[in-house]
């Protein structure tokens, strides 16, 4: 009961991570469900969906396939559906039941491959992860898959982790895109939001990756070990803030050191500011807030898991509404920064002011108008009307 939620909506889950990274390719895709975990995806955590065509389906498992297993009927789906769209790739993602059952996604997805001809990736989600480990997930087997090493093309970045669940339709994505494009750098790949299999393949010729979330970190990760290939963690929100990324960038780009955009507020007390969300985006803001603003006393929290390596001393984890609550009610901040749904947690007497930073992991559609405008003054110009 301790993780109970009687306010929040469930956080988007690794199975719709997993979809979501696979939408921009051509690919079948079947989420091995009776329905649910399908609409939740398609409904909640992707909005994209409604007006579009990616082949995102649900395997339609029934209890006697959960009681017998039968993998076999799962697998006559997808190859009459790989005949009739023609995919170049075909995707198996796993849900809460195919985990209690014990389906192999993975060696499904080799018996599909070696009938069919057609690339094919099984991932084995469980719905009890969330999507920035799903988005990290996919993305990696796409590249293991699909990505060899190549020469590294001067002056081009890759962006990491770039996914709807953390950028909703794209707005601020696409401002960071003609940021980095007026800097003077050319963009090989998005991964994994506006792209394809083209950019995907060209991926290792990038000279710097640029991790714009937690799960781009995981992916930076990744592809410095496999490919040698450097990255700068953070985003460019705030006008001093967001030339201060650059400047990383071009530190990267000289020494081939990996960076993480890190605040040097680490001070902590009374009146100080609370910022919950996904930990890179919150990181930026408080960046922002540090350099463009002069706050002093900021504290990110992360909802979503937190990586040691992009915190700062006493940063935290809040895994459940109980522990958020508690926090938000505990007398420390002054202003507090997150989704809108997060308000109704806001006690009788609490005096914070609260600042509206929509994620669509948390509240979907519902709040998507609540994002602010974050990248470089944009974000300036928000918080100054705020």
């Amino acid at each position: 009961m301790a993780v109970l939620s009687v306010y929040l909506s469930p956080f988007a889950p690794d199975y719709s991570g997993v979809s979501t990274v696979m939408f921009d390719l051509n690919t079948v895709t079947a989420m091995h469900d009776a329905s649910g975990c399908t609409g939740n995806y398609t409904g909640y955590d992707e909005p994209r969906w409604y007006g579009s065509k990616s082949p995102i389906f649900c395997s339609g498992l029934r209890e006697i396939d959960a009681i017998l297993g039968d993998d076999e009927k799962l697998i006559r789906k997808m190859l009459q559906a790989a005949e009739d769209l023609k995919p170049d790739l075909m995707s198996l993602v796993g849900s809460p039941v195919p985990m209690v059952i014990g389906s192999d996604m993975q060696g499904i997805a080799e018996e599909l491959q070696a009938r069919s001809g057609i690339p094919s990736l099984g991932f084995d989600t469980t719905g009890t992860a969330y999507y920035d480990k799903g988005v990290a997930m996919a993305t990696i087997a796409l590249l293991k898959k699909f990505t060899k090493k190549q020469e590294m093309i001067s002056g081009t970045v890759n962006i990491l982790g770039a996914n709807p669940l953390d950028f909703g339709k794209g707005k601020n994505l696409e401002v960071l895109r003609n940021k980095i494009k007026e800097a003077g750098y050319g963009i090989t790949a998005c991964l994994s939001m506006g792209y394809n299999m083209d950019a995907l393949q060209k991926a290792s010729s990038a000279q710097v990756n640029l991790a714009v979330s937690r799960a781009g970190y995981l992916i930076a990760e990744y592809m410095y070990k496999t490919y040698g290939i450097p990255y700068l963690c953070g985003i460019p929100v705030g006008e001093k803030a967001g030339a201060g990324y650059f400047e990383l960038l071009e530190e990267v780009i000289r020494t081939g050191e990996n960076r993480i955009q890190r605040s040097t507020a680490e001070e902590k007390g009374e009146g100080e500011v609370l910022i919950i969300g996904e930990q890179v985006q919150s990181n930026a803001l408080r960046e922002a807030l540090v350099t463009d603003f002069g706050e002093t006393k900021v504290t990110v929290a992360c909802i979503f898991g937190k990586e040691a390596a992009l915190s700062s001393e006493g940063d935290l984890s809040l895994e459940s509404e109980r522990e958020i609550t508690n926090e938000i009610n505990s007398g420390k901040y002054r202003m507090i920064i997150a989704d809108p749904f997060m308000e109704q947690l806001m006690e009788e007497g609490n005096k914070s002011v609260f600042l509206k930073n929509a994620l669509y992991a948390v509240s979907s559609k519902v709040c998507g108008d609540e994002t602010p405008d974050m990248i470089g003054a944009d974000f300036n110009t928000w918080y100054k009307a705020k």
